[in-house]
């Protein structure tokens, strides 16, 4: 004989506690506990992105209620039998569901087409900016080069005159200076 019932003692690992941590208990599960358990995770779902408006999620409603209530109204004022009457209220809820979804579809599809439209028309705005913002970083950058090559030019040109003149003239006598000193005898000359 096998015992159905038994009892699963579910123990962790002790982690590493303090010395002045109060002791935890051992919970133990039963079979009751575990399928409350599993019910519990099977509670847990997942969740869903709704990709379209909500406005548009309405339509088949409002075609279903609308084209219905119009049918509902009119076989109630042409005095229909209540079978026939709720079979042919049922038959138009059928009707106008599968109207109401096509509707919503071709909006679907509608709204996609423009919406790829206007991606497509962002994207080339974007491309258009790019290319402009291009070409004023390429002006910004030669005219950045040109003023280099005028400071350059200009830094040259004052060097070479500095050169210029530190260098003697073609009417100076190499190491004679016009600074000197004569005085006032001349007797010796």
């Amino acid at each position: 004989m096998s015992d159905e019932s038994t009892e699963v003692k579910a123990v962790e690992a002790p982690a590493a506690k303090p010395e002045n941590a109060p002791e935890e208990a051992v919970e133990e599960i039963t079979e009751e506990n575990q399928g409350e358990e599993k019910k519990e995770k099977k509670t847990h779902m997942e969740t869903i992105v709704i990709t379209e408006s909500p406005k548009i999620r309405l339509i088949t409603a409002f075609v279903m209620l609308a084209g219905s209530g119009f049918v509902a109204i009119y076989t109630l004022w042409q005095h229909y039998e209540i079978g026939a009457w709720i079979k042919t209220l049922a038959l138009s809820l059928v009707i106008f569901f599968v109207v109401g979804r096509l509707f919503e579809l071709l909006v679907n599809h509608f709204d996609t087409l423009n919406k790829n439209t206007e991606d497509a028309i962002k994207a080339q705005e974007e491309a258009i900016a790019q290319r402009e913002a291009d070409k004023i970083a390429a002006a910004e950058a030669a005219a950045e080069a040109e003023r280099l090559a005028a400071e350059a030019a200009a830094a040259a040109a004052l060097e070479a005159e500095n050169a210029e003149n530190e260098n003697p003239n073609e009417f100076d006598s190499f190491g004679e200076s016009d600074d000197f000193d004569i005085g006032t005898d001349l007797s010796e000359f």
